[in-house]
């Protein structure tokens, strides 16, 4: 046997080994799957016969020509009980059973909530409690704080909510999450048969920072079609009367208050019952406000309890889930002067969240957040410029649109993974057409995509897993608004809601805010973008004077040529 077929069967035997050890590799890895919900916005004063002007309410004095709000919700209004209980049904007939766990990234309640009591707001996320119990009465659902959940208020007001709301999560809850959850909001989840651990903050307290007050909104200077934010305090009215309506506010009757009871899971199963090591049981500070500049204590315990258990994950080779309800970074349909820093993380509290993952990137799996009600996605890199983690953020259920941005069909997402390492290998996005919902009067969620297919061919996309290499490789086709995947992602990003037109303003903004999560690379690449769109439109102006110009000598050459043959034709007569 010649030496070139040794080699040559040498290879084939290295290859069905490599071969059957991937295989055996993915045979023992266990598959399972977990619902993400976002951004519910129960209002249970919505009324098929309100006014969509007033966020659906029935105003008895109030005489509106606007048409009638359908049973399922309006995109101008927050969600109805029977939205709701479709989005639950949906879940359990496509995978009740056989779901790991539910993520349910917070903002329950309305954006009206915040004038409630605090009793009655307890009792409409009761309500939610006890229908996501009755939908996934064998799984547990780790639910996460939403700015539209609490109250700017006292401190002392603030922790007593979270004590009381503590009260009703408790039975999804390991008593150590409970205990960190009653201090600050957050809690971790450890598993006993996996080595992946469920990291959920409370993004309430990134939005400020007492030693750094700047906002995202008074960072921001310019966009690419060349407008300026005002100054702080300048435009305030403006502002104010842009955002959403403030009239006729009025006291809300609980329609829903159900105590069903329900079965619950055996705790042993899922937690690890003697987690010590990360609870700080430190008091709060008292008399802060959790407003614009305070609770600084707080969010700087919530810094360092983070800090610590992922230390704790990677000496243990634990993998990890960051979960929460605001995403760090910019809003990728944020164009113009329209400020949102009171709903983003302060410049400080960005930067320190990035360092945070760079540094750990290694063990983060996945992280997870909601807010903005649309579907999106970001990149981390690391300081040498490649990409090392990810972020998906995804789409609401509520159908109304958010200050900035626009309405979008109710969605909620299905993810497949690696039940022991965390590895996120593909996604499911469902949604209700609501206006055929309505139409028809049943409420039908249907499949809209699934990531790995709807973007095939990218990368690690191809091999069924979803890695930050692979959303980069994607996200370098949006800086054309013409490439096909970019019209793919963009109507995916409203939930096939109907909206205008992406232009390169638009799409340079999505890539922009999904490529630089930091707040002055963010800014940069706007500008640098700009300058690149000044610089085509000025080539463009150029070139089309240039053409006037021939023209007009091809014009004058030509009349020239008319009147010098008349004038020899006169000359001949």
């Amino acid at each position: 046997m010649g030496l070139s077929r040794i080699l040559k069967s040498f290879s084939a035997i290295s290859f069905t080994w490599f071969y059957l050890f991937i295989m055996l590799k993915n045979a023992d890895a266990k598959i399972g799957y977990f619902w993400h919900i976002t951004d519910l916005h129960f209002d249970s004063q919505y009324s098929t016969k309100g006014d969509i002007s007033r966020s659906c309410w029935y105003l008895e004095h109030h005489l509106s020509n606007s048409r009638a709000p359908g049973p399922f919700g309006d995109y101008q209004c927050d969600s109805p009980w029977p939205l709701l209980e479709s989005a639950s049904k949906a879940m359990k007939d496509k995978q009740g059973d056989n779901v790991e766990f539910v993520l349910w990234t917070g903002d329950g309640l309305s954006h009206s909530a915040k004038r409630l009591s605090e009793p009655h707001r307890l009792d409409l996320l009761r309500n939610i409690t006890d229908l996501l119990g009755r939908t996934f009465p064998s799984q547990f659902v780790f639910p996460v704080l939403g700015h539209e959940d609490v109250q700017n208020s006292d401190y002392k007001d603030y922790k007593s909510f979270l004590v009381s709301l503590s009260n009703i999560w408790k039975t999804w809850l390991p008593p150590e999450a409970v205990q960190t959850f009653k201090i600050g909001g957050y809690y971790t989840i450890e598993q006993t048969k996996s080595r992946l651990r469920i990291i959920v903050l409370n993004t309430n307290f990134m939005r400020h920072d007492f030693k750094y007050s700047q906002s995202h909104s008074s960072a921001i200077k310019q966009r690419p079609d060349g407008s300026i934010v005002l100054p702080s305090g300048v435009g305030q009215q403006q502002y104010n009367n842009m955002g959403y309506h403030r009239k006729h506010y009025h006291h809300e009757n609980d329609e829903h208050n159900n105590n069903n009871n329900y079965n619950r899971y055996n705790k042993d199963r899922y937690y690890n019952s003697h987690y010590n090591g990360e609870v700080n049981s430190q008091n709060g500070a008292d008399g802060g406000v959790v407003s614009a500049l305070s609770v600084s204590h707080e969010s700087e315990k919530q810094w360092e309890w983070l800090e610590e258990v992922l230390v704790k994950s990677s000496r243990n080779k634990e993998t990890v889930y960051i979960v929460g309800h605001m995403p760090p970074g910019s809003d990728e349909r944020q164009i113009g002067i329209i400020p949102n820093g009171h709903t983003t993380y302060s410049e400080k509290n960005n930067l320190r969240y990035l360092r945070l993952i760079r540094k750990y990137s290694s063990i983060i799996q996945g992280q997870f957040f909601g807010h903005l009600h649309s579907d999106s996605f970001r990149i981390v890199y690391n300081d040498m410029g490649q990409p090392v983690s990810w972020i998906m953020i995804a789409p609401s259920i509520t159908p109304r649109k958010s200050n900035i941005g626009q309405s979008n069909n109710p969605a909620m997402r299905l993810y497949k993974f690696e039940t022991d390492t965390g590895q996120v290998l593909d996604y499911f996005q469902y949604y209700m057409d609501l206006e055929t919902a309505n139409k028809e009067g049943d409420a039908q969620w249907i499949s809209e995509y699934n990531l790995t297919t709807y973007y095939h061919g990218l990368g690690e996309l191809s091999r069924n897993e979803i890695s930050a290499t692979s959303l980069h490789n994607l996200a370098d086709r949006f800086t054309n608004p013409e490439d096909i995947l970019f019209s793919k992602y963009y109507r995916a990003n409203a939930v096939r809601y109907q909206t205008k037109a992406c232009d390169n303003v638009c799409s340079l903004n999505h890539y922009c805010a999904i490529t630089r999560i930091d707040y002055r690379e963010f800014r940069q690449c706007l500008e640098t973008a700009a300058s690149a769109l000044a610089s085509s439109v000025r080539s463009s102006v150029f070139d089309i004077n240039n053409q006037i110009s021939l023209l007009m000598i091809a014009f004058i050459q030509l009349f020239l040529h008319q009147r010098l043959v008349l004038l020899r034709i006169v000359r001949l007569e």
